[in-house]
C-alpha cells in the first residue's frame, strides 16, 4: 500500500511539473526542506513528538506583472489521488491546506524565502503565496471539487497571505486552453496579457504580456492571452478564454472585457468557450452583437478549444 501510494504521489508530481512547462514556470525548485520555526504547533496530527521539516514539493519565485516592485513567492503542494474525489471532501481538504499553510508560516521569514529573492535585486515588497494542487487522475470523478469547499470554515489561527486550489477542473481549462492554441499558432508567438491594475499602473516598466502564467490567473474564470505574430505587419489576436459554457451573456461579459483591456490596442479578437459550436449557438451570437459596431464584431472569432468535427463549419 506504501509503495502504491508513492507511485501515486510521483505520478501528480510529474503531471504537476509537466503543466509548469505550459504556463512558463520554468524555473520551478523541487523537493526543498524548511526547517519548522514552530514544532509544537505544527506537529502532525497522531504522531508523536514534535515537526522539525515541511517538505516543500515546489517552490517559484517572480516578478509580478499585476504589482508594481513586487515578487511573488509561491509554495506549491501536490495532492493526487487515482480514486474519485471524495463526495464530502472538506475535512480532506483541511488537512491538505493546514499542511500547506504551516509551510507557509515558517517560509516567511526563513533564509530559504531570503536567497530565492535575493537575485531580484531591489524588492520593495514580497507576496507568499500557496498554491495546492488537488488532483484526481480517476476516470469516475466528478471535476469540480473547488465548488464544494465554498462553505469550509478555516481556523482562525492560520497565518496566510494568499491561498489557491487547483483542482481537476481549473487544471483542464488551462491546459485545454492552451494546447488548443498550440495546435495553430507557433508556441513563441503566445503570450500571458497581463490587465493594468489599480497596484500596477504606476510601473511603466511593466510589460503588459509575457511568458509566465501569474498566479492569480490558476482560479480565474477567464484567461487573458496575446498572441504576437511573427509577422509584424500582421495584427496581434488578443484571446480570452472561458472556464464557463457559452451563453449570450458570456459572450457579452468577454465583449465587455476584451474591449476594456484593449483599449490602446489595435487588435483582432478570439474568444474561446468549452462548448462552442456555430450551428447551436449562432442565434445567440447575433443578440450579442446588438448594438455594436459592425467594425469591432467583424475582428471577433468565437471558437471552442474542446473542438470536434462541428469544428470545422467556420
Amino acid at each position: 500500500m506504501g509503495e502504491r501510494s508513492k507511485k501515486i504521489g510521483e505520478i501528480g508530481e510529474n503531471i504537476v511539473e509537466n503543466f509548469f512547462s505550459l504556463i512558463g514556470w520554468e524555473s520551478v525548485i523541487p523537493n526543498q526542506s524548511l526547517k519548522c520555526r514552530k514544532p509544537q504547533k505544527h506537529a502532525r496530527s497522531g504522531t508523536k513528538g514534535n515537526r522539525e521539516t515541511h517538505g516543500i514539493d515546489f517552490s517559484f519565485c517572480y516578478k509580478s506583472p499585476l504589482e508594481s516592485s513586487t515578487i511573488e513567492t509561491i509554495i506549491i503542494s501536490v495532492k493526487h489521488t487515482g480514486e474519485p474525489y471524495e463526495a464530502s471532501p472538506k475535512h480532506t481538504f483541511k488537512k491538505h491546506a493546514e499542511d500547506l499553510v504551516y509551510t507557509l508560516e515558517c517560509y516567511k521569514n526563513s533564509e530559504l524565502k531570503k536567497s530565492q529573492i535575493e537575485s531580484f535585486g531591489r524588492v520593495i515588497k514580497t507576496k507568499d503565496t500557496g498554491v495546492l494542487f488537488w488532483i484526481s487522475s480517476s476516470n469516475n470523478t466528478y471535476d469540480d471539487v473547488v465548488s464544494k469547499l465554498s462553505n469550509t470554515r478555516l481556523d482562525p489561527e492560520w497565518i496566510f497571505e494568499s491561498f489557491h486550489i487547483v483542482d481537476n477542473k481549473r487544471i483542464r481549462f488551462i491546459y485545454e486552453t492552451i494546447k488548443f492554441l498550440h495546435t495553430s499558432i507557433d508556441r513563441e508567438n503566445i503570450n500571458f496579457y497581463y490587465p493594468e491594475t489599480a497596484l500596477s499602473y504606476v510601473d511603466n516598466t511593466i510589460s503588459r504580456f509575457g511568458k509566465v502564467c501569474p498566479v492569480e490567473f490558476l482560479t480565474s474564470p477567464i484567461l487573458p492571452l496575446i498572441i504576437k505574430p511573427s509577422n509584424p505587419t500582421e495584427q496581434d489576436i488578443f484571446c480570452l478564454s472561458s472556464i464557463d459554457q457559452f451563453d449570450c451573456d458570456g459572450l457579452k461579459r468577454l465583449i465587455r472585457a476584451a474591449r476594456e483591456y484593449t483599449q490602446d490596442i489595435s487588435c483582432q479578437y478570439l474568444l474561446i468557450f468549452p462548448n462552442y459550436t456555430k450551428l447551436e449557438h449562432l442565434e445567440a451570437v447575433k443578440s450579442a452583437f446588438i448594438g455594436l459596431d459592425p467594425s469591432f464584431t467583424s475582428r471577433i472569432s468565437i471558437q471552442s478549444y474542446r473542438p470536434d468535427f462541428r469544428s470545422l463549419d467556420k
